[in-house]
């Protein structure tokens, strides 16, 4: 049993090329990722809200300056629009700092993009791959894709972890998406208490009469949750209890909390 982070998110983008690392533009990235992510991290899931105050980074996929090693650091990647994703201050500034970065060099980089574009070009798509390979991480909004099959990152919901998710579970995928694990500190620092929290909240409600399962199940669904894991776990309950009577809903949530407290 499980429940999937996002592997990629669908962001409309707008067709003008602008510089969006500017003030003026960055208002327009920062609603479109916003919208995209559900106001959530788009590497820990966590939540971009709090008080109803929604408060993230707009964080370069690839880091916009290259190594250091190079004399030009203002190239393409400083605005193009298809390089920015919505992270949490941690994320960005921790554990996507420590990174082997590209060096420009090797590359046909402009220092703008067109006027305008509808897809990513050939230059950026090149140098997004090396930098996902380099460093064995899933970069957002688009997510990590070799040989047709989509990385992507399962929580468990009877082991209680964060792993691997992917039909061909080959050594060097498994080492890829691991060591992003790993990075994002997933089951560590970043390591979310939602599903439990619902379950408890579940079983709460439960003792205090509200008895209906599609109640209980509607109030989860509906509600804000800490982290999109716990929006996921919401969605598995909803879809696989909803036509069940709710003792059944309760010993499923009564069962994922002692599992939790046995692991």
């Amino acid at each position: 049993m499980k429940v999937c982070l996002p592997e990629k998110f669908d962001v409309v983008y707008p067709k003008e090329n602008k510089a969006y690392y500017a003030n003026a533009n960055l208002k327009i990235l920062r609603k479109i990722l916003s919208l995209a992510s559900d106001s959530y991290c788009m590497y820990c899931g966590t939540s971009l809200k709090i008080d109803g105050k929604e408060s993230f980074h707009l964080e370069h996929s690839v880091d916009k300056e290259g190594n250091y090693n190079q004399p030009k650091k203002d190239t393409m990647l400083r605005n193009c629009k298809f390089n920015f994703a919505a992270a949490c201050a941690k994320c960005n500034l921790v554990y996507k700092k420590r990174i082997e970065k590209i060096d420009f060099s090797k590359y046909m980089c402009a220092d703008k993009c067109p006027k305008e574009c509808d897809e990513i070009c050939d230059t950026y798509q090149e140098m997004r791959e090396d930098y996902c390979k380099f460093n064995s991480i899933i970069l957002q909004p688009i997510g990590y894709k070799k040989d047709n099959i989509q990385y992507k990152i399962r929580y468990n919901l009877l082991r209680h972890v964060y792993e691997a998710d992917i039909d061909d579970m080959n050594s060097e995928a498994m080492f890829f998406i691991e060591h992003h694990i790993l990075r994002f500190h997933l089951n560590r620092e970043n390591f979310s208490n939602s599903i439990i929290n619902i379950c408890v909240e579940i079983n709460d409600l439960f003792e205090k009469g509200m008895t209906d399962t599609r109640n209980l199940l509607e109030y989860e669904v509906q509600k804000r949750h800490e982290n999109v894991i716990g929006k996921g776990f919401a969605q598995f309950l909803n879809y696989w209890f909803i036509e069940k009577k709710v003792e059944e809903l309760i010993e499923f949530c009564k069962l994922l909390v002692v599992l939790g407290a046995i692991i």
